[in-house]
C-alpha cells in the first residue's frame, strides 16, 4: 500500500495538480457525495473509472442518473463499506489515474471509421489485418478490439457471426435503431464479443471488442465510450470539486508519509533522529521476539517494550512489519496465530496502547472484518471497522477464540483523517493480514504459534487474553 501512495504522489505532479501542501480544506473529504456538486466532466471521469472497476455498465455522458448512483454507491460499499463520501471519488479517481499513467487509456478518434472510443495507446499491440478488419489486442489483459468499414449486408454478417457465439441460457443483448446497432454475446468459455455498428459518412462503421470474462469491466468500458465523431476527452474539471477532493486526499497522504515514512527517513543524515513516537506491538515467542509494524520504529536511535531495551531483528516496508527482540516479562505469554484466514464479517478485538500518557493502560476495541482486502483490493491487508487511534499500530487484531488474525497498521484511513479534521470517517481502518504477518515470522527465523483451540471467548475474556502478550513501545 505504502507503494500506491507513493505512486499517487508521483502522479499529481505527472498531471499537474498544485503541491498538496497547499491545500487546507481537508474536512471537505469527508462531506457526503453529491452528483449535482460536479460539473459534466467529472462525471464523465467518475462513469468511466467506475465502468473500469466493473461497476457501471452505462454511457461515458457526463448525466448522471440512478444507474451512476448505484454504481458509486456499490462503489463505496464495496471498498470502504459506507455510503459515498468526497474522497471516495478522489480514490476513485487515482484508480484511472494509474490506468491512464500505465496503459496509456484515452479517447482516440479513428478517422476512417468516423468513430472513437477508449484505446490503451501504451499498450496496444497491432495485430494482422485480415480481409475485413483491421486488429489490435490489448497486452495487459485479454482484450482485442477488430474495426472495419463496410456495406450493410457484410455488417449484417458481423451481427450474426456475434450471436451465433453466444452459449448462455441468458439471451443475447441486441438493440436495432435506424443508422444503429449492438449485439453482445457470452461463449461457453466466459469470452465475451461485442459489436457494435454506426451508419457514418454513407457507409457502416462497426467496432468489435472480446474479452474473457475476468476482464469483463475493461471491455464493458470500452463499449461505453465507443461514440460517432471526434469524442471528448475523459478529464475532469480543474479546481471544480473533484479537483479538490484529490488535491486533498494527496495532501493527507503527504501527511502521512511524511518524517515517519520509512523511504524517507532513510535519507535523513547520521546522528538525526526522528521525534519520540509510541506504538504497540505483541510477543510471539518466548524467546522475546515482538512483532510491530515497521514505521513505528524506523529510523529510532533507541527501542523499548514495556520499558526494556529492545533491538530491531527485522523490518519490511513491504509488509510494514518489524520484529524485536528484548527480555520478556515472565508475567508475559505470547500470541496464537489462528490457523486459518480471517472471514468476511467476523467479530474482531484490537488491543493497543493509543494516544500513550493520556489515555493510561491497554485500549481495547471491538468491531469486525468489513473487507477481506485493502484499498483497491491490496492483497497484503484487510479492512475492519473497530475503532483504531494513533498508538495503535502494531498491536494484534483478535479473533473470538483469541488467536492474531492481524496487525494494526495506519494507512489512508481514520486515523490520518481524524487528526486532521478532528472526525472520524467510518470502516476504513485497516490491518496486516495474519498469513502475512506469519510469513514475514518465518522469514526472520521466527516461527509462529498457531492456535489450536476454537473456542469462542466473552469479551471480558478476549480483554484479559489480549492484555497477556500485548506491549508498549516508545520510539527515541
Amino acid at each position: 500500500m505504502r507503494t500506491l501512495l507513493a505512486v499517487l504522489v508521483s502522479l499529481s505532479f505527472a498531471l499537474g495538480f498544485p503541491s498538496p501542501v497547499v491545500a487546507q480544506d481537508y474536512a471537505s473529504l469527508l462531506r457526503d457525495f453529491r452528483a449535482d456538486a460536479l460539473t459534466t466532466q467529472d462525471k464523465r471521469f467518475l462513469q468511466a473509472a467506475l465502468a473500469f472497476e466493473g461497476h457501471y455498465n452505462g454511457l461515458l455522458d457526463g448525466d448522471w442518473g440512478a444507474m451512476s448512483q448505484r454504481a458509486l454507491t456499490a462503489y463505496s460499499r464495496s471498498e470502504f463499506g459506507s455510503a459515498a463520501q468526497d474522497w471516495h471519488m478522489a480514490i476513485l479517481a487515482f484508480t484511472l489515474f494509474q490506468r491512464v499513467e500505465s496503459d496509456g487509456w484515452q479517447i482516440e478518434y479513428f478517422e476512417p471509421l468516423g468513430m472513437s472510443f477508449l484505446f490503451p495507446t501504451k499498450t496496444a499491440v497491432s495485430d494482422p489485418a485480415t480481409e475485413q478488419f483491421v486488429n489490435w489486442r490489448h497486452s495487459g489483459s485479454s482484450l482485442s478490439y477488430s474495426v472495419a468499414v463496410a456495406d450493410v449486408a457484410r455488417t449484417n454478417r458481423f451481427h450474426d457471426y456475434t450471436l451465433s457465439k453466444h452459449d448462455r441460457t441468458a439471451a443475447p443483448y441486441t438493440v436495432r435503431k435506424p443508422g444503429f446497432a449492438v449485439t453482445s454475446a457470452q461463449g461457453r468459455d466466459g469470452t465475451i464479443l461485442y459489436t457494435r455498428s454506426n451508419f457514418v459518412n454513407g457507409s457502416w462503421s462497426t467496432v468489435m471488442i472480446s474479452a474473457k470474462s475476468w476482464d469483463k469491466a475493461t471491455l464493458n468500458a470500452v463499449a461505453a465510450s465507443i461514440s460517432v465523431g471526434m469524442g471528448a476527452p475523459i478529464h475532469f474539471t480543474e479546481s471544480g470539486r473533484l479537483w479538490d477532493a484529490v488535491v486533498n486526499v494527496l495532501a493527507v497522504i503527504e501527511k502521512q508519509d511524511g518524517p515517519n515514512d520509512p523511504e524517507r527517513t532513510s535519507a535523513v543524515a547520521p546522528g538525526n533522529t526522528r521525534s519520540p513516537s509510541t506504538g504497540s506491538g505483541f510477543f510471539v515467542s518466548n524467546d522475546g521476539h515482538v512483532l510491530t509494524n515497521a514505521h513505528v520504529v524506523w529510523g529510532c536511535e533507541q527501542v523499548s517494550v514495556n520499558g526494556n531495551p529492545a533491538t530491531i531483528l527485522g523490518i519490511s516496508q513491504d509488509f510494514d512489519l518489524a520484529v524485536l527482540k528484548t527480555a520478556r516479562d515472565a508475567e508475559k505469554a505470547v500470541a496464537a496465530f489462528s490457523p486459518a484466514p480471517a472471514r468476511l464479517n467476523a467479530d474482531v478485538t484490537v488491543a493497543g496502547y493509543p494516544y500513550a500518557g493520556l489515555l493510561g493502560g491497554l485500549n481495547i476495541t471491538r468491531g469486525a472484518i468489513s473487507s477481506v482486502t485493502g484499498l483497491q483490493g491490496e492483497g497484503t491487508t484487510m479492512q475492519i471497522t473497530a475503532p483504531v487511534q494513533s498508538g495503535n499500530s502494531g498491536g494484534p487484531v483478535i479473533a473470538g477464540n483469541g488467536a492474531v488474525i492481524g496487525v494494526v497498521v495506519s494507512k489512508l484511513d481514520a486515523i490520518e483523517i481524524a487528526e486532521i479534521v478532528g472526525d472520524v470517517p467510518q470502516n476504513v481502518n485497516f490491518s496486516v493480514r495474519g498469513e502475512i504477518a506469519k510469513l514475514f515470522l518465518f522469514q526472520n527465523g521466527v516461527e509462529p504459534l498457531l492456535s489450536s483451540s476454537d473456542d469462542v471467548l466473552t469479551p471480558e475474556d478476549l480483554a484479559e487474553k489480549a492484555d497477556e502478550f500485548t506491549v508498549f513501545i516508545e520510539c527515541r
